[in-house]
């Protein structure tokens, strides 16, 4: 016990405690046992050897002296078709490395040249080609001539030519009859099956059916004021599959039975409406059936209808490549495009029409001069504009498949028969040939610096025999080749 002192309260006292100083001791401890091994191998076993071959000739060149009157007889012979080749490679070296079949050599002939204000009565005015139509079985054509520009209303005559082929003349194309108007006659339509059923209209409006076989006794005229007495801008003759849609709309609207003789024309005008027509030659029938004006439900300005075309029916074709068969397309002079419906038409602000337009289609930025369907594939049509565009599309989309700038000034165009995705250009120098499958121009022989097209007609009977008239008068017919090597489906459609 320790005692403290020095301090003034009572000394406390503690016990001690031993401490007792342990040492420091550490552990380790290995878990994993190392050793270390090495093998050499060898894996590619290696050899040399030599050999030398000894040769049982003497190979060294010796001097030969030819004869020199020899050597220029053989280089007289050879030298000329060397030279030629030679020359040959110099001209081609910039040419593709196609195949000769994409290289086919295609020649356009020229089978008659009709002079046509040149028949007496044509009178002395600078007439041009209006419009032109084949007959059905391809030995009549039907030639429109008159003013294409008018700067107020038209106060010239029209005149329609017809030739007709003759065999006292050679198979040639003779000048048969004629029709004369008191306007310029904008466009013509034979029937497609019917030879002597005949349509024209005019740029007053009116629409005129003819029967070629007595044209004084029976020539039906639509009523006065059709198409806002406006320029008749496109007619057609329906094929009888689309025929009947209207021929039903036609039975519920009116209740009267059809007869095996009907048809139906359907004309679109200026005006914006497009009309579908009953007629009937034998019974002197030619009656509205329905009046479509189009974006008329959407309370829109009418638009200027310049071309429209009824699709192509395929009755035969697989169920999954079948398209409804009551669908049209409709171009305007300010480049938009339609795509329409026969049933599915909606009502028009106008009373007693309706608004066909079931999609707006991208639209080209100038006035639509053309609107073809193909013959054989089915939904697939082309537009031409007046700015050199030439597009192809599917009905099933609202965008082009293939969009071609053309580099030269076009007029109208047409779908080539038994050359599936050629189609023939009219332009201002020449007629030309466009593959719109893959974008470029075939070249044939003979189209040259021929003279400029403003309009076109493909006769589909028989060969390709295209007729062409030009702004002062003149057609030409000719017969252009069949191409043997067609490009494979480039689109997808």
């Amino acid at each position: 016990m320790w005692n403290l002192s020095g301090y003034d309260s009572e000394a406390v006292g503690f016990d001690s405690v031993a401490v007792k100083k342990t040492e420091d001791a550490s552990t380790g401890t290995q878990t994993t046992e190392f050793f270390e091994a090495a093998v050499a191998t060898q894996t590619v076993a290696y050899k040399d050897g030599s050999s030398m071959t000894s040769p049982t000739e003497d190979l060294t060149t010796k001097d030969v002296k030819y004869s020199a009157a020899n050597l220029n007889a053989f280089l007289q012979r050879v030298m000329p078709g060397m030279l030629e080749q030679l020359d040959d490679n110099k001209e081609n070296a910039y040419e593709s490395s196609e195949s000769d079949e994409d290289n086919e050599i295609l020649t356009a002939k020229l089978v008659q040249e009709l002079k046509v204000r040149e028949v007496q009565g044509s009178g002395d005015q600078a007439l041009s080609v209006l419009d032109l139509s084949w007959s059905n079985t391809g030995n009549s054509l039907a030639v429109s001539l008159g003013q294409k520009q008018h700067e107020n209303w038209c106060t010239d005559n029209g005149l329609i030519r017809f030739y007709t082929v003759k065999v006292s003349a050679g198979d040639k194309l003779v000048h048969s009859m004629d029709i004369n108007e008191k306007n310029c006659v904008s466009v013509l339509k034979y029937h497609p099956s019917v030879a002597a059923l005949f349509a024209y209209g005019t740029v007053t409006g009116e629409i005129v059916i003819c029967d070629l076989r007595n044209k004084d006794e029976l020539q039906m005229t639509s009523p006065s004021g059709t198409h806002g007495s406006k320029r008749v801008t496109a007619l057609s003759w329906l094929e009888s599959t689309t025929a009947e849609t209207f021929f039903a709309i036609h039975i519920n609207n009116t209740g009267k039975r059809r007869a095996s003789t009907d048809r139906i024309l359907v004309s679109s005008g200026s005006d914006g409406t497009i009309v579908a027509w009953h007629v009937n030659a034998d019974n002197k029938t030619f009656e509205a059936i329905v009046t479509y004006s189009v974006n008329g439900a959407r309370k829109m300005a009418a638009p200027d209808i310049s071309c429209f075309d009824f699709i192509n029916t395929f009755p035969l074709r697989p169920t999954g490549d079948k398209i409804s068969n009551d669908i049209f397309v409709v171009g305007t002079n300010v480049g938009n495009l339609f795509l329409c419906n026969i049933k599915n038409a909606q009502s028009a602000a106008h009373s007693g029409h309706v608004d066909p337009v079931s999609d707006v289609l991208e639209s080209h930025a100038t006035c639509i001069l053309a609107v073809t369907f193909h013959q054989d594939k089915p939904g697939v049509f082309i537009t031409l504009s007046i700015d050199s565009e030439l597009r192809i599309y599917n009905v099933k989309q609202a965008s082009p498949l293939k969009i071609i700038s053309l580099d030269y000034h076009v007029s109208c165009v047409g779908w080539l028969p038994y050359n599936p995705w050629l189609a023939v250009v009219g332009t201002e120098a020449e007629m030309r040939l466009c593959d719109v499958a893959c974008g470029r121009e075939v070249h044939v022989d003979g189209l040259k610096g021929t003279g400029g097209v403003c309009k076109l007609a493909v006769n589909q009977i028989g060969g390709c025999r295209v007729a062409a008239g030009d702004s002062e008068g003149c057609v030409k017919i000719w017969d252009l080749p069949r191409c043997s090597h067609t490009p494979g489906d480039d689109l997808d459609i």
